[in-house]
């Protein structure tokens, strides 16, 4: 990569709005392995991005009508969350959100890691705040399966995460080869017969997807200090590799899983696998998937997340559910909270809304301008939350970890549970 693919726009040319409705998305492939690339590429082989110049844009300015509090500045972030636990009720919900910081920042396309275990092109799209270094980072997985424009899904997420002064890095991960996916398979002790497995069967029977974007997300997180420099090297801030956190919706989730030590079983014949990584402080987990699906398993001898470090922050809830997939309910997703060892770092936001009030792709983000209030509230809730867990623990913020500790989550997510363990 060339030091210009990564230059940084001024800020002073940045103006920041909400997504617009086509933005927000519900993409509802979250657990789907199937080669999503587009009519034009399906059945074509998989090129690199062009990296020769930079695509640096400016987010919509339009602002949706939504209930959400103005944002406020930065210095004031830390005193209103403060303040949450005692003015948050049903009469105030507005006082029940955690401050968004409402920063510029700057929208980075066409770049691209080397994955270093199978020689793949992974696509980039990094959201870079306007704000000095060195700056803390989010690096976010996709829903589904391979998917070569992976990266610029979830908006409302890179938006929500980069206007509170995260450096969000989204990763595409990208279509494999029938040789890539061997040299992961065999890292991970799967048998070359059941490694093809992949193309032939639903992804949730075996685990290798898992395995799989576990790699993708290695291979940024152990780049981070190269895309630092670079960016300093063309007068943007430089990234805070002491703090990284990690997040994904869906399919997206089983990285970061990953990375915190939680196990699959890949194949039948396959031994458990996990893929720890040091440098991810925190994880938050969207719409994960539970015991038996996957490769996630729990049974009389232990489950995939009895050695998962945290911290960690998972969201779903009844109405977290996909048509094709009637028996991944709320109740199987939550698992991986339940499981986890009760250390006191361990959040669940669980949404009591029926199934039909919201959906799978609520946990994307995907119901900020909902018409239903019920969806509207919980998709802030999340959004909240999720900006507060990643204060207190990637930031070691007291105040964000104030508003953890106090009940506005639930409140404002309406009929909701806020646990901690």
């Amino acid at each position: 990569m060339k030091a210009r693919d990564f230059m940084i726009i001024s800020s002073t040319l940045l103006v920041l709005g909400a997504c617009g409705d086509d933005e927000q998305g519900t993409d509802t492939s979250g657990d789907a392995v199937a080669d999503t690339a587009s009519p034009e590429t399906a059945g074509s082989e998989t090129t690199a991005p062009d990296t020769t110049e930079p695509d640096t844009t400016s987010p919509d300015t339009t602002a949706p009508d939504t209930i959400e509090p103005d944002t406020v500045s930065p210095e004031t972030v830390a005193g209103d969350a403060d303040a949450v636990a005692s003015s948050c009720s049903e009469d105030d919900l507005q006082a029940c959100f955690y401050p968004s910081r409402g920063l510029d920042y700057a929208e980075v396309d066409r770049l691209t890691t080397e994955d270093p275990v199978t020689g793949r092109t992974l696509p980039l799209l990094v959201r870079v705040p306007a704000v000095e270094g060195p700056v803390p980072v989010v690096i976010w997985m996709h829903g589904g399966g391979f998917n070569d424009n992976g990266h610029r899904e979830s908006v409302a997420w890179g938006d929500t995460l980069a206007r509170h002064g995260y450096v969000v890095i989204h990763v595409a991960s990208a279509r494999l080869t029938p040789e890539s996916a061997l040299i992961m398979c065999e890292l991970a002790q799967v048998p070359e017969a059941e490694c093809a497995r992949i193309e032939d069967e639903d992804v949730d029977s075996v685990g290798l997807l898992a395995v799989f974007r576990s790699f993708d997300l290695v291979a940024v997180l152990e780049d981070l200090p190269r895309l630092s420099q670079v960016s300093v090297n063309n007068g943007g801030p430089a990234l805070d590799l002491e703090r990284v956190g990690v997040g994904g919706w869906s399919g997206g989730s089983r990285g970061p899983q990953s990375v915190m030590g939680a196990t699959v079983i890949p194949t039948e014949s396959a031994p458990p696998f996990s893929n720890p990584h040091v440098r991810a402080r925190a994880a938050f987990l969207m719409s994960p998937a539970g015991p038996g699906y996957g490769g996630y398993y729990q049974d009389e001898e232990g489950s995939s997340w009895d050695a998962m470090r945290g911290p960690t922050l998972i969201s779903t809830g009844t109405n977290d559910q996909k048509p094709n997939k009637p028996g991944l309910t709320g109740a199987v997703r939550r698992v991986p909270f339940d499981a986890q060892p009760a250390d006191g770092e361990r959040w669940l936001l669980y949404s009591n809304l029926p199934v039909g009030v919201g959906e799978h792709g609520t946990y994307n983000l995907g119901g900020l301008d909902s018409p239903d209030e019920r969806v509207k509230r919980l998709s802030f809730a999340i959004s909240s939350a999720t900006r507060a867990f990643l204060d207190a623990y990637v930031r070691d913020d007291a105040a964000a970890a104030a508003w953890l500790a106090s009940d506005a989550a639930r409140v404002l997510a309406g009929e909701a549970e806020w646990l901690n363990r």
